[in-house]
């Protein structure tokens, strides 16, 4: 069955939604819903009516239903605030209030856009029309044809996926990711991540049996990769105090001994690939945490080790690599100053570096395609889609669209179809009451709700929302409970910190090269005057400031950004960075030395937890000063906010969080509270 739903076309037998852009898979109990609903459009649905029609019976819950509705919301760019397609009625149900018409299978070919069906011809002429239809006849066919040429034209004009299913490899709890496949396609090296412990297994995709590299000291182990032969893995095993790469031979899933190849600096987490010569491996490492990566080739024979020629390093440096499928030549997918990604190509013989392309946008992990002659990516934030550039990075082409995220692509061995990592997972904002203990939720609509912030008058709280498929920036009265988007962006730009100004007129957007100044009532955005580069700890230092620091050589700086003569200035060299509040008793200042001072009067703070090292959550302000209490973020374990007081001397742990980002205002904490990861490695079903 075919369906007209708006501007969008829905085939059943397919499982395809299409428009005159792209056309998406739909999951299998995706098609159920939006075929229940087509069949029963405008009509009050009941979540307990889908469980039994759409879910048949099966035990499930609310939950469950909202997730899906949440998926098939985003496949048509629905905002649940302001539905065109899945409006939601509170404890009664859902309706489907898009247009929808059955199409005719006779005509079934409808123009995409639009949805302009092609005419059938009339069968009973008037009679006063009978003397001239001999005329008619020719040019109506002659018009049906012209027509059925254009709907043919547009739809091969659109891009289609040249995969437009994906088959799961994995199921197991937790997550899955890097998987690496054996010469014959039999076996699959993967990672399996779990209650923050890192296991190297190898599947049998034929029989499905499995089985874990395992080291006797507890190290994490993986990611690996399989030698040309397919009779050896090379891998990492590390913790906080090792970094270690082995190699091990593998009959079967029969795995020997591990041999230790090569240390690597404590804290350092990279990846390692054989080339197309056994006897050599290409590998990242850094000098230890928060320094970038750089990639190094190791002979395995004479263990001599050289550092590669290789983009500059920027944040994270040169993490991430893909060997050509059949030359010894690598891909680099590198960060520049501006924070644009770019893909370069290095021949492993000649050394020889060359750009091929840059984008500016948030994406990451370019692959080689099969051939070696494109690259792979995933689509921008948030990426549903696999895509195909040439080595100019123009040409861009639909692999696969999914309907979940899609991340770290791989090319699979068969020499057409390529795996992915994919899952579920979203986070929502809760509120703790810091005197009675209270949680509440601010934003829990199973879609990600982030970077929460209060208003400096604490009667409105800004966050971040994927609500309307995209980030959009929303606010919620905390009086009333409403809540409104204030943006209607059309890109895939995404934010990664957001800060009130004094007068609650603006709202500070950092995104990753950029920092944007967004009306609190209009949703207006005035991009800062500013070099492209990476940008961390934003702040207000008044109504009219907004500060912020850069690089300035290998040392940070503080600017300040004037609003109402739209300039920028230097302060003074002694500072790296400078968190400013409305109460100026809760400033903190970081020296050029890292050293932390608070307040205006510059005092030298003395708290446990070397603050200095957790004033900055990546480009976000981790350390808080209010009065006489401090908090932070620990990262270590399962993550959790802190508070230390300094008139006792005692340290608490408030609450837990998966997720950095923090405020705290009065008494009330702002959190992030993630839903439990779980994430699969699929794979494409080519067409061919």
């Amino acid at each position: 069955m075919r369906w007209q739903i708006a501007n969008y076309q829905f085939c059943e037998q397919q499982q395809t939604l299409s428009s005159s852009s792209e056309v998406l898979q739909l999951e299998p109990l995706m098609v159920e819903l939006l075929a229940y609903f087509c069949r029963h459009p405008n009509e009050i649905i009941s979540v307990d009516q889908l469980i039994d029609q759409v879910w048949q019976g099966r035990v499930v819950t609310d939950n469950a239903v909202s997730r899906l509705i949440t998926k098939l919301r985003r496949a048509f760019a629905d905002d649940a605030r302001q539905p065109k397609f899945i409006a939601t009625f509170p404890k009664k149900g859902y309706k489907f209030v898009a247009p929808v018409a059955k199409i005719d299978e006779y005509d079934a070919q409808s123009l995409m856009s639009g949805g302009t069906q092609v005419t059938r011809p009339d069968t009973e002429e008037k009679t006063a029309e009978a003397g001239w239809s001999f005329l008619k006849l020719p040019f109506i066919a002659v018009l049906l044809v012209v027509m059925v040429v254009l709907v043919f034209w547009q739809v091969w004009q659109a891009p289609q996926p040249s995969a437009r299913f994906a088959r799961a490899l994995t199921s197991m709890d937790g997550n899955e990711v890097f998987p690496s496949f054996s010469a014959d396609g039999r076996r699959m090296a993967f990672m399996s991540v779990k209650a923050q412990r890192l296991r190297l297994m190898i599947k049998d995709l034929h029989n499905g049996n499995s089985a874990e590299i395992n080291h006797p000291d507890g190290l994490n182990t993986g990611p690996g990769d399989w030698s040309k032969q397919g009779d050896k893995l090379v891998y990492l095993a590390a913790s906080a105090q090792r970094c270690e790469y082995y190699i091990v031979e593998i009959k079967g899933l029969t795995i020997g001994e591990p041999r230790l190849i090569h240390r690597c600096p404590a804290g350092s987490y990279g990846k390692v690939l054989f080339t197309h010569n056994d006897q050599r491996v290409v590998f990242s490492e850094n000098a230890g945490p928060g320094t970038p990566y750089s990639i190094y080739e190791l002979d395995l024979t004479t263990q001599s080790k050289r550092r590669l020629n290789q983009p500059d390093l920027y944040l994270s440096g040169n993490s991430q690599f893909d060997l050509h499928p059949h030359k010894d030549k690598l891909l680099i997918s590198s960060p520049d100053k501006q924070q644009w990604e770019g893909f370069y190509t290095l021949d492993l013989t000649t050394n020889k570096l060359d750009l091929l392309f840059k984008q500016d946008a948030y994406i990451c992990c370019g692959i080689w395609d099969h051939a070696g002659e494109n690259v792979i990516l995933m689509g921008e934030h948030p990426a549903y889609q696999l895509l195909s550039y040439d080595l100019a990075g123009k040409n861009k082409q639909v692999i696969f669209s999914g309907s979940r995220r899609i991340s770290l692509p791989r090319r699979f061995n068969n020499g057409a179809d390529y795996v992915f990592l994919s899952g579920d997972k979203h986070t929502d904002i809760q509120i703790l009451d810091l005197e009675s203990g209270e949680v509440g939720n601010i934003a829990n609509d199973t879609v990600d709700e982030l970077l929460a912030t209060f208003s400096t008058n604490h009667q409105v709280i800004g966050y971040i929302s994927m609500a309307s498929g995209k980030e959009q920036v929303w606010k919620y009265d905390l009086a009333s409970g409403e809540r409104r988007k204030i943006t209607a962006f059309t890109d895939s730009r995404h934010y990664l910190d957001l800060h009130w100004s004094p007068d609650d007129r603006y709202i500070a957007g950092l995104t990753f090269n950029e920092l944007h100044l967004i009306d609190s009532t209009t949703g207006e955005v005035t991009v800062v005057d500013f070099p492209q580069t990476e940008i961390r700890g934003v702040s207000f230092k008044s109504a009219s400031e907004l500060s912020f620091s850069a690089k300035e050589g290998e040392r940070w700086r503080v600017y300040t950004y004037h609003t109402d003569t739209q300039s920028v200035t230097a302060e003074s060299p002694e500072w790296a960075f400078i968190q400013f509040t409305p109460d100026r008793d809760n400033t903190l200042w970081l020296s050029a030395d890292h050293t932390l001072y608070y307040s205006a009067q510059q005092i030298k703070a003395d708290i446990p937890g070397t603050p200095s090292a957790i004033l900055l959550n990546g480009r976000q302000w981790n350390l808080r000063k209010q009065d006489s209490l401090w908090y932070w973020y620990d990262r270590e374990g399962p993550g959790q906010i802190k508070r230390f007081h300094a008139q006792n001397g005692s340290i608490e742990s408030l609450a837990e969080s998966g997720v950095g980002h923090f405020d705290v205002q009065g008494r009330s904490l702002l959190f992030i509270n993630s839903s439990e990861s779980q994430s699969n490695l699929f794979r494409t079903i080519s067409q061919n």
